[in-house]
């Protein structure tokens, strides 16, 4: 009998050190490293270290990322709520930065809101699961935060482990825009780089430039003609190439020998780019490229 209690206090131990250890690890994995700065209009947040990855969204100039590790050559990072990878030439690192993060709630049963970014510091405040803060920075691993009291708003430091961020943040570019619908058409079509180009195709085995526009957006409920020319004639409604959003069609003429008003269709993915389907596979290009830059032929919005 008394064989059977050591076993389980044994036991019982031993279940509560690997649970510690368990803690302590996934801690440890998730603290992170810093704020990065988006260097470049169109940066993609990738499935996986990789330029063959699925593109999960893309990013602006200036557009705030929270680093969790590094890499080599790319950063996991989370930006506007996905956690995916960018390419570290394009992000500027920096271990200790103001930005506006937005939300964040509590997600671990009580921590100490401390006065600065360290274990050791002042304890202003202990927060339960399920509260939540603004986040204005971070500094080496810790969030300052903004929290809010009866006497008003409290600024301290929680450890960044202990927060998930709720709300894409507000001082990104696309902050209004990145979840509408066009944006995540446009990250859809992402998906499709590198597929075939093939005459008359329309399936994710090969495509055309029209083909490629209809399958997208007939994924989103719209349905579009099924040439170039008549997608610019009967679908959606003219826009000035100034004021192009993401996810207008962008149309072009005289790509091969025809009469017709537009003999090729791109879809606007911010950053005066269009993917579409042409010689090679789905890619994307430049609006400015001197061999489409001479035959932009017009753009329409569908959504």
């Amino acid at each position: 009998m008394k064989k059977h209690i050591r076993l389980l206090v044994l036991l019982s131990a031993l279940t509560m050190l690997l649970a510690a250890l368990t803690i302590s690890a996934a801690a440890d994995d998730t603290v992170k490293l810093g704020i990065g700065i988006v260097d470049a209009t169109g940066l993609r947040l990738r499935e996986s270290p990789s330029t063959d990855s699925t593109v999960i969204n893309s990013a602006y100039q200036d557009d705030v990322v929270v680093v969790l590790a590094d890499c080599g050559e790319w950063y996991k990072v989370i930006y506007n709520l996905d956690v995916g990878y960018m390419y570290k030439e394009y992000v500027i690192f920096k271990a200790v930065e103001n930005a506006d993060l937005g939300e964040a709630e509590v997600n671990c049963a009580l921590v100490n809101l401390r006065a600065k970014p360290n274990s050791s510091a002042e304890q202003l405040k202990q927060l339960e699961q399920g509260e939540t803060v603004n986040i204005i920075g971070l500094n080496n691993g810790w969030y300052k935060v903004d929290y809010i009291t009866v006497l008003g708003w409290t600024t301290g430091y929680i450890r960044s482990d202990l927060l998930d961020l709720t709300e894409v943040p507000p001082q990104n570019s696309n902050y209004t825009y990145q979840q509408s619908v066009a944006q995540q058409l446009v990250n859809y079509s992402m998906n499709y780089l590198g597929v075939p180009y093939v005459w008359g195709g329309t399936t994710t085995s090969g495509f055309d430039c029209s083909g490629f526009t209809q399958y997208v957006f007939r994924q989103f409920g719209y349905e579009l003609y099924r040439v170039a020319e008549s997608q610019m004639l009967y679908n959606g409604a003219t826009v000035n190439k100034s004021e192009l959003q993401v996810g207008d069609l962008v149309f072009f003429a005289n790509t091969y020998a025809s009469n017709e008003a537009a003999t090729h269709v791109g879809i606007y993915i911010g950053g005066n780019q269009f993917i579409h389907a042409a010689s090679g596979g789905v890619k994307i290009t430049d609006l400015s490229n001197d061999y489409y830059a001479v035959r932009y032929a017009g753009a329409r919005r569908i959504i």
